[in-house]
Order: structure tokens, then C-alpha cells, then sequence
């Protein structure tokens, strides 16, 4: 099952409901430079709703999708990666409305999901 979640902080309750039970995570962040802050909260968020879950970030599949890579306010990668990507996971560039990053996303979390399940580490 897949499912997707806001990343407002206003919709904190229904994050929470939905990552009861989760399997893996595909942080989509947004790479305009003036969403950086909200990135920044949105994964610090992530975080702490997966400890009150019981997970640990570092030991669950996770994947960042640096969305909206077509626009020209679009943050350098090296950027995006040494404020978002502290946890060395696997990323990709994106561009959701023309379908980049997304397949290519969600196959390298469904191999790690399948990793785990398997009884493996990530």
C-alpha cells in the first residue's frame, strides 16, 4: 500500500495515523530556495513522529526526492543534500509534473522495503 502525507506541520495528527506501520519513506522535498526552511521542519518532524512510532530514521528505508528540479529558483543539489541528507540515503532529482524521479524513488525504496522484509539491513 502506498499512501502520502502533507508535509505542512498543520497536518502533524494525520502524518502520525498514517505512519503507524509503515514500511519505508519517500521524503519529497521541494528545491525552491525559499522552501528550504519548511524541508528543514518537515524532516525534523519525520524524525520525531517515527521515534513516537517506535522506528528509528536510520534504520527504516527512506529515500529523498528533491522535487521541482525544473524551476529556476531551484537550490543546488549540494545544497539541498548537506541540509537534508544527514542520513546518507539514497536521492534523486525530481519533477513530479513531468513524472522525473518519481518511479525511479519509489523502485529504490520497494528494494530496500524488500531488503528488510527479507530479514536484511539496509
Amino acid at each position: 500500500h502506498l499512501y502520502t502525507v502533507p508535509g505542512q506541520v498543520a497536518f502533524d495528527a494525520s502524518r502520525k495515523l498514517i505512519l503507524k506501520g509503515l514500511d519505508g519513506v519517500i521524503f519529497v522535498a521541494d528545491s525552491q530556495a525559499e522552501r528550504m526552511e519548511e524541508n528543514i521542519q518537515a524532516m525534523d518532524n519525520l524524525k520525531k513522529n517515527l521515534e513516537q512510532q517506535g522506528y528509528d530514521i536510520n534504520k527504516i528505508p527512506l529515500v529523498i526526492q528533491y522535487n521541482k528540479r525544473d524551476l529556476p529558483n531551484a537550490l543546488p543539489l549540494p545544497e539541498l543534500r548537506k541540509a537534508l541528507n544527514q542520513y546518507n540515503v539514497p536521492e534523486f532529482e525530481g519533477a513530479a509534473n513531468e513524472g522525473k524521479g518519481v518511479f525511479e524513488s519509489l523502485k529504490t525504496v520497494s528494494k530496500s522495503i524488500i531488503t528488510v522484509l527479507k530479514g536484511g539491513d539496509l
